[in-house]
């Protein structure tokens, strides 16, 4: 079972769009401390766990979802290098790792796609 089978994608969603509010509300305030140390754990914890599905997945991207997918790998572990109670105190690094889970939920969710033409070997029967 995969990391986001886990925790599920519709758990992730909601975490992320507590920071991201409702569309025609805005963001919201955000203003308990409590609340804020909550979100940045949760996110902290789901972008560990999809960070490695999408490191497992490595293999599957091509061209430039590849290149996508391992900006967003790269600044999912910066994000997690901050200390927890720093992304808490900045509602500004707690959106930024709200936009890296909704990142990788996406791109984890991607089927797997198919190798584009001229980047694999053929097979012996297809050589003339």
């Amino acid at each position: 079972m995969s990391s986001l089978e886990a925790i599920g994608a519709e758990h992730i969603r909601v975490t992320y769009t507590k920071v991201f509010g409702q569309a025609r509300l805005g963001r919201p305030g955000l203003d308990g401390e409590e609340d804020r140390a909550h979100l940045a754990g949760t996110l902290r914890g789901q972008l560990q766990l999809l960070l490695e599905d999408l490191e497992d997945r490595a293999g599957d991207f091509h061209g430039e979802i590849r290149a996508t997918a391992d900006h967003v790998a790269t600044r999912a572990r910066e994000a997690l290098a901050v200390e927890e109670a720093a992304v808490a105190r900045d509602p500004e690094q707690l959106h930024d790792m709200a936009v890296l889970a909704r990142s990788l939920l996406e791109l984890c969710r991607l089927p797997q796609l198919p190798v584009p033409l001229g980047t694999h070997t053929p097979l012996p029967h297809c050589l003339p």
